[in-house]
């Protein structure tokens, strides 16, 4: 009875293999607590064979055995780095344990550990196959011999085992194997069956492989039995191997030299001797900056000398949008906050904490521009400052003299991001995840490398999918710390062209209907983070990843700004189509639900010369056609487009943007007046930098709010989508 136990726990656990190796597929909540049935599962097994752990170092090591036991304590040491791994990554059975630091160690241990688990596991199953015969007999009621059922058992066998080959070379297994990926690279082509299919095969080819090996190993323990020595050797090499093998895991993760990617804790404030109110002189780069002056921290802000510069970026900058014109522009001195709003700061201002991340450390997110407005205000009151804007209605006027709080200018922020550099960071180097918080799998031009890291200078890194304390990270050279990533910071300006003259103390468009803002977010790619991008939403929306930076005058401006927005007011009544660009299914299926719910006409964007069925192939599509904006040609239609007042628009989310398809359908209608309600599929980046795109290519329509789905949203999508339109005023 204990045997037949035994052999069931065994085969349990080889069933959840391929279900756990398939985490895109069955989604992260279900692959956890599948995660904890193998760890339960394991340690039963471990129980019952007590035995085997009691004789551990008794009896004679023959090759077979030596070979056995090293396979064992690699596989134990594998499970280990799995569990462990996994409990850290955690974001449903242990989120409880609020575990935070290392994550970047985890998911590429994790990634490593299951790869190769795979492989141990199967070698495992092969050396004891045998074992499983006579329960299959007994289940089956199969007679002891038949030769005939043994061959054809070895021909299914090396079937599969050709099949498991092909996909282990298919799948570039050894990218996992041997660390030469963050990525989990899966084909969304692909039929399920087909992914399990070939997970299978792979078992089996290992499999095979292990129970032949261990075949040859018996018959030459067998023939060339010797004296007790060779016993010792063979008991030697079944240890030391393990040990030999986890040294070199070690070294390859490089795990002695991980640092915290941040300053001391994030979750503590500075010590006094580093607060906002010590006095402090940097020497800025001279870079860009005239006269050469110091920067120095009065009254918790940096006093950045005035000077000219080059805004923009050239046109040989990888990644940059044409909205970046580079042209010369010179700021006036003025005072900028070293760290982002913090959380307290403007609770205790505003009544009121509307950020999607709570700590008192973390920046303020999830305001608006007008919210960012109102702040300034309130602040500036509540210290007896005289407060710079004055807001009537849509129109905002800025009293350019007052020396109350206020947001800085899009000049500004960019002159003291660069703090005199002309690189596409101020780090004068692609940045890294351990020198801002970004979506650091995504590093700079990892686009154009996906597959092959090796021209890349800064390798995909930890992605921590929130934000930190304020003053994580060093700062730039002037003292201003993450002007690039953790969150986006609002600026004054309305979005639009910019000039070819030379310019001083510019601020921007008089009207617009989108607002600036700058810095890029913890889930933002590196591209979307450099010192000339420029990103966009209307004033009266915020976002997870969109904060505050403030500033005052250090010379009193002249005169005052009249900001006369047209308003973002969403209108969703009318006739509605719901247009969406779809490539695996996703988008299409999150389509067809919402025209299940509210019944409005359905138009797929179709292309000329669609992207190609295979995913590693559309991906280099997909970054090509981004890279130079193309405009792919649109084959279908919308009949009578001027007859819609809202469009409903989805899109799969491709390299953090919208697929160029959408560009194209963008820029074919007229969505003057009209209302656009964003749905967005992803795979773990959200909208990304989607929805700034949306409202360059469409200045002219009202956003309403969107909606992010994960891959095809589950069984919760149809209350998701229900929710969104509620949201919307869509019944």
């Amino acid at each position: 009875m204990k045997q037949t136990v035994k052999r069931i726990v065994d085969l349990v656990m080889i069933v959840l293999l391929p279900l756990l190796m398939a985490e895109i597929l069955i989604g992260q909540e279900i692959h956890e607590w599948l995660g904890v049935g193998m760890l339960v599962l394991f340690l039963v097994h471990h129980l019952l064979n007590l035995g085997w752990w009691k004789s551990f170092v008794k009896g004679k090591y023959t090759p077979s055995r030596a070979f056995g036991t090293a396979l064992d304590l690699l596989l134990l040491l594998d499970m280990i780095a799995l569990f462990v791994s996994g409990i850290m990554m955690s974001g449903f059975v242990f989120q409880f344990l609020h575990i935070s630091g290392g994550m970047m160690i985890a998911r590429q241990l994790h990634l490593f550990a299951s790869h190769w688990g795979l492989i141990l596991m199967s070698f495992h199953l092969g050396i004891h196959i045998g074992q499983f015969f006579p329960l299959f007999r007994k289940m089956f009621h199969l007679s002891e011999k038949s030769a005939a059922r043994e061959w054809v058992l070895r021909i299914v066998a090396i079937v599969l085992s050709v099949y498991g080959l092909y996909a282990f070379i298919a799948q570039h297994m050894t990218d996992y194997l041997f660390l030469q990926t963050h990525f989990v690279l899966f084909d969304e082509t692909k039929a399920a069956i087909v992914c399990f299919a070939e997970i299978l095969a792979m078992i089996c080819l290992f499999a095979v492989l292990a129970h032949y090996l261990n075949k040859l190993l018996r018959k030459a323990g067998q023939k060339h039995e010797k004296e007790q020595s060779n016993g010792r050797i063979h008991k030697a090499v079944a240890f030391l191997v393990p040990v030999l093998v986890c040294a070199l895991v070690v070294v390859g993760l490089n795990l002695p030299s991980q640092n915290e990617p941040w300053q001391g804790n994030p979750a503590e404030p500075p010590e006094e001797s580093s607060s906002d109110t010590t006095e402090n002189t940097i020497k800025p780069s001279e870079l860009g900056q005239s006269g050469g002056q110091t920067v120095s921290v009065e009254d918790g802000f940096v006093l950045v000398g005035g000077g000219s510069f080059a805004m923009g970026s050239p046109e040989d900058e990888p990644w940059r949008s044409a909205d970046e014109t580079r042209h010369t522009v010179t700021v006036s001195d003025f005072y900028m906050r070293p760290y982002e709003v913090r959380q307290n700061e403007y609770t205790a201002v505003m009544g009121n904490n509307p950020s999607n991340f709570g700590g008192n450390d973390l920046p303020v997110e999830n305001v608006s521009w007008l919210d960012a407005i109102a702040f300034c205000n309130a602040l500036s009151e509540k210290e007896n400052l005289i407060p710079a804007y004055t807001v009537n209605g849509e129109t905002v006027t800025w009293d350019r003299s007052a020396n109350g709080y206020c947001l800085p200018t899009e000049a500004e922020w960019e002159y003291a991001c660069r703090a005199g550099t002309t690189t596409p960071f101020n780090t004068e180097t692609s940045i890294s995840p351990e020198e801002s918080n970004y979506y650091g799998h995504y590093p700079y031009e990892i686009e154009d490398n996906y597959f092959s890291q090796g021209n890349l200078s800064t390798k995909p890194g930890e992605y921590r999918q929130t934000t930190v304390a304020v003053d994580s990270f060093s700062p730039n050279a002037w003292g201003l710390y993450n002007m690039h990533g953790n969150v986006s910071e609002w600026v004054w300006d309305y979005y639009g062209e910019y000039g070819t003259t030379v310019q001083t103390d510019p601020t921007g468009p008089e009207t617009g209907t989108r607002r600036v803002y700058r810095g890029g977010g913890w889930n933002d790619f590196a591209k979307n983070m450099r010192s000339a991008y420029r990103a966009t939403l209307p004033e009266d929306k915020g976002s997870f990843n969109l904060g505050i930076r403030l500033v005052r005058n250090a010379v009193n401006g002249a005169g005052s700004i009249v900001s006369a927005g047209t308003g973002n007011n969403t209108e969703t009544g009318g006739k509605m189509l719901i247009a969406f660009f779809s490539w695996g299914g996703n988008t299409r299926g999150i389509a067809e639900e919402i025209q299940s719910q509210t019944g409005a006409d359905l138009f797929e964007i179709e292309l000329v010369s669609p992207y190609s069925t295979d995913y590693n192939t559309v991906l280099d599509q997909a970054q090509h056609d981004q890279n130079i904006q193309a405009r792919p040609e649109i084959k279908n239609k919308v009949e009578n487009f001027e007859q819609y007042d809202t469009i409903l628009l989805g899109y799969p989310n491709w390299w953090a943007s919208i697929p160029m398809p959408i560009a194209s359908f963008l820029e074919e209608y007229d969505f003057s007046g009209k209302t656009i309600i964003p749905f967005c599929s992803h795979g773990g980046g959200r909208f990304g930098q989607s929805l700034t795109a949306i409202t360059k290519l469409a200045p002219d329509a009202v956003m309403g709010e969107p909606l992010s789905i994960h891959y095809s949203g589950g069984g919760s999508l149809p209350d998701d989508i229900a929710a969104w339109l509620e949201a919307n005023n869509i019944k």
